[in-house]
């Protein structure tokens, strides 16, 4: 196993967050907090580095946004500053575990993708009479935070380093504590267990969520139950075989991994193996033999956008580009 030391030299190197701040402000420099950061961009980030060096530097709170999309979700929004570190932590982290990733891991990396995702599935229903699509019950609430630390100090052998990391994910852990956060979040009394899981929202998250705490659950995948055909896109797993039962077989061993060794259940532990001659409906489309199309709910949504934005112009708004915002939100529908 790979391992690194003395990141945390890098992590404040002044270079290093100048970098990380111009790509944390790529493309929003229009937005207020963005912009002011900008305009007093070296005050501020003399002020992180001197913080971290110190040993002082705090995550400020999260801003919770409640989210429908179409589920509810809870949406952490971290001040600017703060995601200037997270971006910081996640290119120094990103080296360590990319060099272990299987090509089957698609989410948050790049060149890999929902697209290039979607098109690597319709290849597998085209070459495989089954296959079995399994989801984790509740995700990110449910990473268990102890055991995540012990996964990256495993790789990383730097307190100072390891103690920023701690500040964040110690920072979004009460989120799902809050009654009303997981009334909203239709989190159940029984799980996840308070004091778990990873902020949405946070760079941070998305990175040891997608990457780090399932990617032993790849390697098992591939190198000792033999599935002839993956695809993981964070908690989202597609598994294709030409054998019903086989697959029905590695369905019970996968779960009963996931909670032996990661604390995890399945959303639905006796998902049904299902025939490649039907569809699949994956990352908000519907994948069949015959090919991809947009899921109908994202078309109804597509509907749904263009009759608010002509009831806007009627009522006086500003003109808007109905045809443009059609052709560009059609091709999400197709490429996104």
């Amino acid at each position: 196993m790979w391992t690194v030391r003395n990141l945390f030299p890098h992590l404040v190197d002044p270079e290093y967050l100048d970098e990380c701040a111009r790509l944390t402000s790529r493309g929003k420099r229009r937005r207020p907090e963005v912009a002011d950061l900008l305009f007093r961009r070296e005050t501020v980030l003399e002020d992180v580095r001197s913080r971290l060096r110190s040993g002082t530097w705090s995550h400020s709170p999260f801003q919770v946004l409640f989210i429908r999309d179409p589920k509810p979700r809870l949406i952490a929004k971290a001040r600017i500053e703060d995601r200037i570190v997270h971006a910081a932590l996640v290119r120094l982290m990103e080296p360590v575990w990319m060099r272990s990733a299987t090509h089957d891991d698609f989410a948050c990396r790049p060149g890999f993708g929902t697209h290039r995702a979607r098109m690597r599935l319709l290849q597998l229903v085209r070459r495989h009479r089954f296959f079995l699509h399994l989801d984790v019950r509740s995700y990110f609430p449910s990473v268990d935070l102890r055991l995540l630390r012990a996964l990256v100090a495993t790789r990383v052998r730097d307190e100072r380093f390891l103690g920023v990391l701690d500040e964040v994910l110690d920072r979004g852990a009460p989120l799902y504590s809050i009654p009303r956060y997981r009334a909203f979040a239709r989190l159940g009394d029984d799980w996840p267990p308070e004091g778990c899981g990873l902020p949405i929202g946070a760079s941070t998250s998305q990175f040891l969520a997608a990457h780090v705490y399932l990617l032993a659950l790849d390697h098992r995948i591939k190198r000792d139950w033999h599935v002839p055909g993956y695809v993981r896109y964070v908690d989202d797993l597609f598994l294709f075989d030409d054998s019903r039962r086989r697959l029905a077989r590695i369905r019970d061993e996968l779960a009963a991994w996931l909670w032996a060794e990661r604390r995890l259940k399945l959303k639905v532990p006796g998902a049904r193996v299902r025939s490649s001659h039907g569809h699949l409906a994956a990352l908000g489309c519907r994948i069949s033999r015959g090919g991809i199309e947009p899921h109908s709910r994202r078309i109804r949504a597509l509907g749904a956008t263009v009759a608010r934005e002509c009831r806007r112009e009627r009522h006086g708004g500003p003109p808007v580009d109905l045809e443009g915002s059609i052709e560009a939100r059609m091709g999400e529908l197709l490429f996104g």
